[in-house]
């Protein structure tokens, strides 16, 4: 093997697979656990439920942040296809060009946040109770969104730089740092909700300045150079790359937006707090699955690049088993793990309804995860040799036509409890979907029976 190769371009075995994303997978992990034990635990254990309800009422809002930011850095696929196409000088103007953007992005939300805040939480759904702890912390969080919104561009980048262990090192940074603020301003200064916000956004100065740094380095196999492309070219490119992810990030702040409102009509600012608290963990896990497949990725899009049918469909095969090793041990870990999330978030001054609430969730939720990892796994190997359109479509049944319809009526139909089902059915019915994506494009991609690999994606 030519030792000049792109580190994604490895022909991999399974074991140096493994290898190669259980640093970032398992950091990640373990980065969201501290994470999920730093801002969400702060504000539960020393600023109050209603706290913590108001910092779930807003995340919709920040979850469209997130959707401009995901399509964005989804520049990142071409960018692969680029290098496996030996295009290394566009893929680096292309990836500064769309650091800019994104950084100018975050501009434009901290701009309307700083004159239409208290609106915009308004229409959120924030109540009279929760309203002024939403509007301190997007106060203070606002100066700091295109650091957030860049570091998008960035955390995908590392890999195709050769470089996971960047991530590994930005996200840890990250989390103590985090951790560390937290607990000064909110324990030992306390500053509430405040503190939090100073937290985070300390948090994304830090990792920002390093980033810059790393890219800067013309060393890198991903790295700054003079802007020279097409603007409007390479965003209908990136659009087109990153709209699963989009419709995906979009989907999931209407859906927040929706379930928020309907707890809120149904049970109350305790049961969005409990919700908060169960979902929170549910991110924590999601959260090693988008590690893994964003570290996979660039290498199915390397070999997409190539036209290498035998390293794409070997590829495949090692994703599938690793999804599935994966999928099982986050269902054991979950289900085991109840008593520790009600020691980590409750106090004995907690309402003993948020109590009864989480237990009850708990005995539900974890089991989506049998079925989650497939559906992520197909709308994003999808997306990583091209096709997005069949991404953008599986995306949108999921998180528009299925859980957004479920959350409507089920608790209206079952009870606010029947909330707690909706993102189990909704990755089972989506999984059909998925099945009948894998088996429509066998010949397309090589992993067939017969051994075909057209390479057109219809």
């Amino acid at each position: 093997m030519d030792e000049n190769i792109n580190t994604i371009g490895k022909d991999f075995t399974l074991t140096q697979l493994i290898a190669f994303t259980a640093g970032p997978v398992f950091t990640n992990l373990l980065v969201s656990v501290l994470q999920t034990l730093d801002d969400s635990l702060f504000i539960s254990r020393y600023c109050g439920q209603d706290a913590l309800a108001a910092f779930s009422v807003s995340f919709p809002f920040f979850m469209l942040m997130d959707a401009i930011g995901m399509v964005l850095s989804a520049v990142s696929v071409g960018c692969s296809i680029k290098m496996g196409q030996k295009k290394n000088d566009e893929a680096n103007s292309d990836f500064t060009t769309v650091t800019i953007i994104t950084f100018l992005s975050g501009l434009a939300f901290s701009i309307i946040l700083f004159f239409f805040g208290e609106p915009i939480l308004r229409l959120m759904g924030e109540t009279d109770i929760l309203m002024p702890y939403a509007l301190t912390y997007v106060r203070i969080s606002l100066y700091t969104l295109p650091l957030l919104m860049t570091g998008y561009v960035f955390s995908r980048f590392y890999v195709i730089a050769g470089k996971p262990q960047y991530a590994v090192i930005t996200t840890a940074m990250a989390t103590f740092i985090n951790l560390f603020f937290d607990w000064l301003f909110i324990v030992v200064m306390k500053m509430g909700i405040a503190g939090t916000a100073l937290a985070n956004s300390i948090n994304y100065v830090t990792v920002f300045v390093f980033s810059m740094f790393v890219f800067a380095n013309p060393k890198q196999e991903v790295h700054f150079v003079k802007p020279e492309s097409k603007i409007w070219p390479l965003l209908k490119s990136t659009f087109l790359y990153g709209r699963s992810q989009f419709i995906t990030s979009l989907s999931i702040s209407v859906n927040g937006f929706i379930a928020n409102n309907v707890q809120l009509a149904l049970g109350g600012e305790v049961f969005v707090a409990a919700y908060t608290i169960v979902t929170n963990v549910q991110w924590l896990f999601m959260n090693s699955y988008f590690a893994f497949l964003g570290t996979v990725s660039p290498i199915v899009s390397y070999a997409y690049g190539e036209k290498n049918a035998p390293k794409l469909s070997k590829t495949f095969r090692q994703i599938f088993i690793l999804v599935t090793l994966l999928m099982i041990m986050i269902v054991i870990i979950f289900v085991s793990g109840k008593d520790l999330i009600m020691l980590l978030y409750l106090t004995e001054e907690s309402n003993p309804a948020i109590r009864d609430i989480i237990n009850y969730g708990v005995k539900i939720v974890p089991y989506g995860f049998l079925f989650f990892g497939y559906n992520v796994m197909v709308q994003e190997l999808a997306t990583s040799v091209g096709n997005t359109k069949t991404s953008m479509i599986l995306s949108m049944i999921q998180h528009i036509l299925v859980q957004n319809v479920l959350m409507l009526a089920i608790p209206y139909i079952f009870g606010v409890n029947g909330i707690w089902f909706v993102f189990t059915v909704t990755q089972i019915i989506t999984l059909f979907f998925s099945l009948y994506v894998i088996n429509a494009y066998k010949d397309v991609y090589g992993y067939g029976r017969s051994g075909i690999a057209t390479f057109v994606n219809e």
